[in-house]
């Protein structure tokens, strides 16, 4: 009999969730990706550069100069209203390309096909099953590619020092992956500075070479950012923060661990997958860790804040005419158990009351809700509820960069939100 409440519970808060959104035509604002999000007082520019790392190498066919970076930046700007805003497709063709036109069009060449796998051909009830990139869902990708963003390019900056994000994204993906978190943090007062870690490989010219290969040291990579943000007008510099998703997240714990960066107040990380790992089992999937926490977290003082969700593990029977039917749900908490070994750093650890998948925590993996009612998708009600986490990801996130207690790395009446599990570790409250 518990087994149908839990199943009854789960299906019920589908339900809710849909009732809050009601439908996607009825709700969804001039930014469809923002859903409920409110925008803040400033309008939001954009602007794309290239800087380049000397003394360190890079060639792609025929470019063979310094490594390249390109910088995406958000901001908060003064509105001008001949300036039209931009479409999400614009993020993958704003590029400065100077002179290395055949590397920038192999790597958004490749960010494309990361739109279409991730962001198009996904399912979120079948997460590991291949997706075909059907006539119904190549209609949706061009519909996407129109979708107004909040953001207009080459806007005139406010003037003055704002607090500022260096956001880092995952492996194999793209520096525009989280575009509705930075929109959003613009338009509230923040410059967002995200950088592009990974390059075309010239072997596979249609993939990436990604941070972790031995090409690249990830770390400097995410210094020599840091210091090129920080000779930015508009930034406070005393007030930076680093947020990073998946190896962005492992990345920017390291480097803190490594270097002690006195600039950066918090690190954010977004879901880095080791959250319900065992010491052993984070060892084999981050081979590094064992080492930075064995000799260099004793270096670091930067708070820490931890997104990780639960997990839903269904029992499924199939009776003798073929149909699934669910047995029961278990509900998984991450125990943070790798992270607890660190003795000094201050950890708050946030555990989300629901199932968001690993791309759920970026805009990335939430492409398709604008657009699911439109296209019928079978995995609606999923998708709807995983955008209203989304959404609340982004509002913590918010509260917790706001939060200016020295003493509180995040604000008291956070213990209070319903949807949040707090646990803090190294630090009193």
């Amino acid at each position: 009999m518990k087994y149908f409440f839990t199943l009854l519970f789960i299906t019920l808060s589908l339900i809710s969730f849909s009732q809050l959104y009601k439908t996607e035509t009825d709700r969804l604002q001039q930014f469809p990706q923002w859903g409920n999000l409110t925008k803040g007082k400033y309008s939001v520019g954009y602007k794309d550069t290239l800087i380049l790392k000397k003394g360190e190498n890079f060639s792609f066919f025929t470019y063979n100069d310094s490594k390249p970076f390109f910088i995406s930046i958000w901001y908060p700007a003064i509105d001008d209203e001949s300036v039209q805003f931009m479409k999400y497709k614009a993020y993958n063709s704003l590029f400065e390309k100077k002179h290395c036109n055949q590397l920038v069009d192999s790597l958004l060449e490749i960010f494309n096909q990361i739109l279409i796998k991730d962001g198009i051909c996904k399912n979120i009830k079948k997460i590991y099953e291949e997706i075909p990139f059907s006539d119904s869902l190549q209609k949706m990708y061009l519909d996407i590619l129109e979708t107004d963003v909040c953001a207009k390019a080459n806007l005139v900056a406010v003037k003055g020092k704002f607090p500022c994000i260096v956001y880092h994204h995952g492996a194999q993906s793209t520096p525009y992956d989280n575009n509705v978190f930075c929109e959003y943090m613009a338009s509230h007062g923040f410059v967002v500075v995200s950088a592009c870690y990974n390059l075309p490989d010239e072997k596979s010219s249609k993939s990436l070479t990604i941070s972790t290969d031995d090409h690249f040291d990830y770390i400097s990579d995410l210094q020599f950012v840091i210091e090129q943000t920080k000779k930015m007008q508009s930034i406070d510099t005393n007030n930076m923060t680093n947020i990073g998703h998946s190896l962005g997240a492992q990345t920017a714990i390291r480097f803190d661990n490594q270097m002690a960066s006195n600039n950066i107040r918090k690190i954010i990380a977004l879901h880095t997958t080791l959250e319900d790992k065992s010491m052993e089992d984070a060892k084999t999937y981050w081979p590094e860790f064992d080492y930075l926490y064995s000799n260099e977290a004793k270096k670091s003082t930067t708070p820490v804040i931890f997104f990780a969700p639960v997990n839903f593990t269904r029992r499924i029977w199939t009776d003798s005419t073929g149909k699934e039917i669910i047995v029961r749900t278990d509900t998984i908490y991450p125990k943070f158990t790798a992270f607890k070994c660190n003795k000094n750093t201050p950890y708050t650890f946030i555990t989300i009351k629901h199932n968001v998948t690993h791309d759920g925590f970026i805009s990335l993996g939430n492409l398709r809700f604008p657009y699911c009612s439109k296209y019928n998708l079978s995995d609606r009600e999923e998708i709807i509820t995983e955008q209203y986490f989304f959404e609340q990801i982004i509002r913590i996130t918010h509260e917790i960069l706001e939060s200016n207690t020295e003493n509180l790395i995040v604000p008291k009446d956070m213990k209070n939100n319903k949807y949040i599990e707090l646990e803090f570790h190294n630090q009193r409250q």
